[in-house]
């Protein structure tokens, strides 16, 4: 006979059942509430005909059913897909197909798009939060399913550089009645603190934005949830709810950092313990900022989907070694090799390299694209480039794809991003290569300003000059409204550099 499931699979639930659990501005669960909804979730994914290691969409804003949808995914063994709900019809209709979903679970809002995107891929059921939702919960058992397989989601890679691709990672075997151990063991390597108030102010489709869920729950951390970014909202949130850990991404910073000094210092931010920001590089005035400012609690994580990670930088080691993402945690190794294949000394720039102590990770339905970023050895890349110090620190020169190569010199147009973000009127700037008849290529910045400011881009050449050598300067720069990065924090670059080369 098939053991069943615990009623109770998160800790919390036994020790405070009617503490809140999970909180936005307009709803609330208990513990007791959210664990007896997960239960009526999985049963709805099963009687939906969704079997263990079978896949269905998630289209959504954050909201507070992110929380039991995800603990309801795990006890019935599914997979579900988070999906950005930035992307258009055709790219949702894309990543259902792929990912085979039979099922898509959509906020109101986004309920027009979700309805053309499951039709086009051949899906009949949408459930649509809020009444609906409620009424199809509401309809199902309130009963613990046999022990199985977790469930997991899919993740797919942002797309930042072309099409998003279904990662299928090693790490997650586990059964349903360990999801408690599963699900916080991301939090023990990352050093998110066990007991604190937790804050998810960044999408819940990205992944760092769903293993802060995931692992605050599994650890019995009352989980706050905020839809949308403002600063002032943030900030008073994690004064008023004690709010402990928490994950942002560079360009909440910068736009923290450019809130007038009224805004900054207003508010009591002394229960910070630890916020890990990933997603893209941090300048480094920005990171010397923000550990002024929160203390040395800020912590980096460089990790892909895919699983090269995580890789941490505490803001001692950060401070000790300017520039560094980190050390590779118990999970993994990291190699640096040059366009032979070959393993480079301490202090040499080549292509970053992983290899998981659990398994190498693959690309759903796509052995190719599999095959092109895993080595017979195991080691695996997702193409970013970077060098390691003698003591195995980790630093990033830019990604493969970005590199910028100019009369036969390497640009990275990260450290030019960087240089550009100090300007007072820069709000948000990307930088790429475009054709050039004698040098190969030229540089081009893109810059999207603070509100209400009109930076001119002979302005901003001449702010670079002394920072930079004139070879790294932008040849010309165009003023945009705004620049195509993901709530997520992932720039979108080639929709603003694909045009010039096509």
């Amino acid at each position: 006979m098939t053991d069943l499931q615990p009623r109770t699979l998160l800790p919390a639930t036994l020790e405070r059942p009617d503490a809140q659990a999970v909180w936005t501005p307009s709803r609330s669960f208990t513990w007791a509430e959210l664990e007896e909804r997960s239960r009526r979730v999985a049963n709805g994914l099963v009687a939906e005909g969704i079997g263990p290691l079978e896949s269905w969409g998630l289209l959504a804003r954050n909201t507070v059913e992110w929380a039991e949808l995800s603990i309801g995914n795990g006890r019935a063994g599914a997979r579900y897909v988070p999906l950005n709900w930035h992307l258009t019809v055709p790219e949702l209709t894309e990543l259902l197909l792929d990912s085979g979903s039979k099922l898509l679970v959509c906020s109101a809002e986004l309920e027009a798009n979700g309805r053309a995107a499951a039709a086009a891929a051949g899906i009949d059921t949408v459930i649509v939060l809020g009444e609906p939702y409620e009424a199809w919960l509401a309809s199902m058992p309130d009963d613990p399913l046999p022990d199985g397989p977790l469930g997991v989601p899919m993740q797919y890679t942002g797309g930042t550089t072309g099409r998003s691709k279904g990662v299928i990672r090693s790490d997650t075997q586990a059964t349903a009645s360990r999801m408690a151990a599963a699900m916080s063991a991301w939090g023990t390597l990352v050093g998110m603190p066990t007991d604190s108030h937790a804050l998810l102010c960044t999408p819940a489709y990205h992944a760092v934005g769903g293993a802060l869920l995931r692992t605050a729950l599994a650890r019995g951390n009352d989980l706050a949830i905020l839809d949308g970014w403002d600063p002032e909202t943030v900030l008073s949130t994690i004064e008023a709810r004690h709010i402990g850990a928490t994950v942002m991404v560079p360009t909440q910073f910068i736009r923290l950092l450019k809130e007038d000094v009224a805004t900054r210092t207003r508010h009591d931010l002394s229960s910070l313990q630890w916020v890990l920001h990933t997603a893209a590089p941090c300048p480094a005035w920005v990171k010397h900022e923000m550990i002024d400012w929160f203390g040395p609690v800020i912590v980096e994580l460089y990790g892909s989907s895919e699983g090269i990670g995580p890789v941490i930088a505490t803001s001692t080691e950060w401070l000790e070694r300017p520039g560094t993402v980190g050390k590779a945690t118990a999970a993994l190794e990291l190699f640096v090799v040059d366009e032979n294949g070959d393993d480079l000394p301490p202090g040499e720039i080549g292509t970053i390299y992983a290899k998981r102590r659990d398994g190498t990770p693959t690309y759903h339905g796509d052995p190719e694209k599999t095959a092109a970023m895993v080595r017979a050895d195991g080691r695996f890349t997702v193409g970013d480039l970077g060098w390691l110090d003698d003591d195995g620190f980790l630093f990033l020169a830019d990604r493969r794809v970005d590199l910028i190569l100019s009369g036969g010199t390497n640009i990275y147009p990260a450290e030019i991003e960087a240089a550009l973000s100090r300007h007072p009127e820069v709000a948000d700037v990307a930088v790429f290569g475009i054709p050039h008849p004698e040098w190969g290529q030229e540089i081009k910045a893109v810059v999207e300003p603070v509100s209400g400011r009109s930076p001119t881009a002979d302005e901003l050449i001449d702010f670079l000059r002394g920072d930079l050598a004139s070879f790294k300067l932008p040849r010309s720069i165009d003023i945009v409204e705004s620049l195509p990065r993901e709530s997520s924090g992932k720039l979108r670059k080639h929709l603003l550099r694909n045009p010039y080369w096509e």
